[in-house]
């Protein structure tokens, strides 16, 4: 599907539409029964209510992220006459937030990852989405937005914020095309069965593969290894403890599995059996990304952005999603959400913001949000389908796979305390049993106890 234009008096409908196939009936004329139904006296008083009014828009100094924030606003501008001022931030953004509370400075609308918002629930500087946002929209969030996407806004029982990104960095593996073209027949069946699939039908051809890639000099000494996946470490590992059919936290009964069966059964299967059992994999002194642009490995599993980054330097890599770990059945994985816009309880200009984030939540603006880096994860599940993706090179056949996978990826979850102190315990803990520091059965514990503690930390200071 295409971009769409959406007029004016279809987005000042935006409070009394409905949901048509996933996309938003504002983006269709006005019918007869429509115009007879007060829509044109409402649509008044929303203008006049917006028109001309200013608001205030923070989000992260980055330039990709820059650009989208004005193409949004303008875009916003032509259907609700109100003028953005952008007001980049460098990172951390909810920080600075919380520093504008104290200072009478808030802005009207943010854009932050859902996964650092922890700070700001706290303090209850959030609205939530439901009646102000997401009813008026006329949209399911569940049905609108990609699992991953909405779940990171998602928590103590209300929606945070209006996503537009699914963040899924732990489930793609990327692949040196030329070398396996040149080590034959052998390598080209495993690669091309992968490529028809979508992701790898076991570990054990992922193994394999990167035991025919793994290349050696005249002494035996390995000058390019076959696999790496050191770098976001915990959501690969999260994504094959819940193929395995084991959640990692249980946020309804407050319990972890950090050193359950599957745990363990995960971590042999993403460190100990590619670096102790085969040989195939070393800790090195970078992330497998960077080790793959540097030609340091074969194949690489993680970050769903290798292709795209290869091509900038010519290397021929393409990348398909993670296997799963039951031969025949579709993998599932854990991501880290993404970014999406917020309306703070103390701006000053918030009815303007909540009509901003009521735009948001139409497939224009997803659509235009999902078009930076030349494709990004979408958070609303049509715009996966739209040209964005389209294309017939190793890159958009890359980021296809990803984003076909995104239906099968959930949020890595809330109530456990401070996400990066999370992802601090679980990447140091895996990293240790990549050096050879612990072995696995003493990395879940020391995973386990923790987290334990850090949660009852977290509960406490939150009492």
């Amino acid at each position: 599907m295409n971009h769409r234009a959406m007029s004016r008096r279809s987005f000042l409908r935006l409070g009394g539409i409905a949901v048509v196939g996933g996309a938003l009936a504002a983006c269709a004329p006005a019918t007869p029964a429509q115009e007879s139904s007060g829509g044109e006296s409402a649509a008044s008083e929303m203008q006049a209510g917006i028109e001309g009014r200013e608001y205030i828009l923070w989000g992260l100094q980055y330039d990709p992220h820059v650009e989208r924030y004005h193409m949004l606003s303008d875009a916003f501008k032509e259907v609700s006459g109100a003028v953005a001022v952008v007001e980049p931030q460098a990172w951390p953004l909810e920080t600075k937030v919380i520093s504008a509370m104290a200072a009478g400075t808030v802005p009207d609308v943010t854009c932050i990852m859902g996964k650092q918002l922890v700070p700001l629930l706290e303090q209850g500087a959030l609205i939530p989405m439901a009646e102000a946002v997401f009813e008026p929209a006329g949209i399911d969030p569940d049905e609108f937005f990609n699992p991953g996407a909405i779940g990171a806004y998602f928590y103590d029982g209300h929606h945070w914020g209006v996503p537009v990104e699914d963040n899924n960095v732990g489930q793609a593996v990327g692949v040196r095309t030329d070398w396996v073209e040149e080590a034959g027949d052998e390598a080209m069946e495993i690669w091309n069965n992968a490529l028809e699939l979508g992701w790898f039908d076991s570990f054990e051809s992922v193994w394999h593969l990167a035991e025919i890639l793994q290349q050696t000099d005249d002494d035996g000494n390995v000058k390019v290894w076959g696999l790496n996946g050191q770098g976001w470490d915990n959501r690969t590992w999260m994504g094959i403890m819940r193929d395995l059919g084991q959640d990692w936290w249980d946020s309804a009964n407050q319990e972890f599995f950090l050193n359950s069966e599957a745990a363990m059964e995960a971590l042999r299967i993403y460190v100990d059996e590619p670096i102790f059992q085969r040989g195939i994999e070393a800790h090195l002194d970078t992330s497998h990304f960077n080790a793959l642009l540097a030609g340091r490995v074969a194949v690489a599993m993680g970050n769903n952005a290798m292709a795209g980054e290869g091509a900038k330097i010519g290397l021929p890599i393409e990348a398909v999603a993670r296997p799963p770990t039951t031969l025949g059945q579709d993998p599932l994985f854990v991501g880290e959400g993404g970014w999406g816009f917020e309306v703070p309880k103390e701006a000053e200009s918030q009815d303007v913001g909540i009509e901003f984030l009521r735009y948001m939540c139409t497939y224009d603006a997803q659509y235009i949000f999902s078009g930076i880096y030349g494709g990004s994860m979408p958070a609303a599940v049509e715009v996966m389908h739209s040209d964005i993706y389209e294309g017939d090179n190793p890159v958009k056949r890359s980021v296809r796979r990803s984003v076909n996978v995104l239906t099968n990826t959930v949020y890595y979850g809330w109530g456990f305390g401070i996400p990066s102190e999370m992802e601090r315990i679980t990447s140091t803990a895996i990293t240790q049993v990549r050096t050879g520091e612990l072995v696995i059965a003493e990395a879940c514990d020391q995973m386990q106890a923790e987290m334990i503690q850090h949660h009852e930390q977290w509960l406490e200071a939150q009492s």
